[in-house]
């Protein structure tokens, strides 16, 4: 998460960078498109080509610094979102029991990045479990509670005809592109 948010600080800098080289085009009645010399193939005397080339050749150098930062961003939030993600080998069921059915997963919402199915049990949200959720209530302030921050959870899942204990992470949060902080219908058993 700390070289995610670093990369980003970087990006903000560079981009800054990036604008003041061009307010310096800019004051010296250039662009990056403007002619350095006239119709007859000669510098412009009006202009300061030297200094215009300089800060081309520098704006050219920061766009491919940039384009390699935003790669570089890209890879940081994919290995961060997949370390949010515990996968785990499904564990047998033990006497712990679920009080929750998941009913519907939207695609892309933060439920399914974090592997829930329709039809998974809760069996643990965070704190939240079968002796203490007061009707999904505690389930809901859970995840109020926890915007952007992972939920430890715990389903059981039916693989293979038996049910398993399959740990997951869920981390739920606003502008996913649906409604909701998870992205998924939760019914009580």
């Amino acid at each position: 998460m700390e070289r995610a948010q670093s990369l980003m600080k970087d990006k903000v800098a560079l981009e800054n960078e990036i604008r003041m080289l061009e307010l310096n085009l800019k004051g010296m009645s250039a662009t990056r498109e403007t002619p350095l010399v006239d119709s007859e193939g000669f510098p412009r005397s009006d202009i300061d080509v030297a200094a215009i080339r300089e800060i081309r050749r520098s704006l050219i150098c920061k766009q491919n610094d940039l384009k390699a930062l935003m790669t570089e961003i890209e890879q940081s939030l994919i290995s961060l979102h997949q370390g949010s993600q515990v996968k785990s080998e499904p564990k047998p069921v033990t006497m712990r029991r679920p009080f929750a059915r998941i009913s519907i997963v939207e695609h892309n919402s933060p439920a399914s990045e974090a592997g829930l199915l329709a039809g998974d049990k809760i069996v643990a949200y965070g704190l939240v479990n079968a002796s203490n959720h007061d009707k999904l209530r505690l389930l809901i302030e859970e995840t109020s509670n926890n915007i952007d921050k992972p939920i430890d959870m715990e389903v059981e899942r039916v693989v293979d005809g038996q049910p398993q204990l399959v740990e997951l992470k869920l981390r739920p949060r606003r502008n996913w592109g649906g409604d909701g902080l998870l992205g998924c219908f939760i019914l009580p058993l």
